[in-house]
């Protein structure tokens, strides 16, 4: 009798422990399908499919405030593609993310955030401010 509850609990407690990683890996997967989630999914594949891609075309132009001016700046492809230039001589490295296309080093003290369709962010002076690109 001892010998089958014993077996009994063993499987018992093996059942519960694939239970628990089961869960877990579900718990995951329906992450995946939250709203929020399938919101931004939507969106993100909505840019990437109709949307201007940044650097598609090769240079890209944009326009900033800063201390209450416009600035005009312009980001190249160079160095066979591996880098980005500015006009003022700087170059500069882009990594891609999910939303933005981050360009550091092209213009001192600036970092540009350029999503698709024409809009993001520069980082100046440790604030952001909005930017048109074209």
């Amino acid at each position: 009798m001892f010998r089958n509850l014993s077996v009994a609990v063993i499987l018992t407690v093996s059942l519960t422990a694939c239970s628990d990683a089961d869960r877990a890996e579900f718990e995951q997967s329906v992450e995946v399908l939250r709203y929020d989630n399938a919101v931004t999914e939507v969106r993100r594949m909505f840019a990437d499919r109709f949307s201007d891609q940044p650097f598609a075309e090769g240079r890209v132009y944009m326009v900033a405030e800063e201390h209450g001016e416009l600035h005009t700046y312009a980001l190249t492809p160079c160095r066979n593609g591996t880098h980005v230039c500015g006009a003022s001589g700087g170059v500069g490295h882009v990594q891609q993310t999910p939303d933005y296309y981050i360009v550091t080093g092209a213009y001192p003290d600036r970092t540009f955030y350029l999503s698709p369709g024409g809009d993001g962010y520069l980082l100046w002076r440790g604030e952001y401010r909005d930017l048109a690109w074209n």
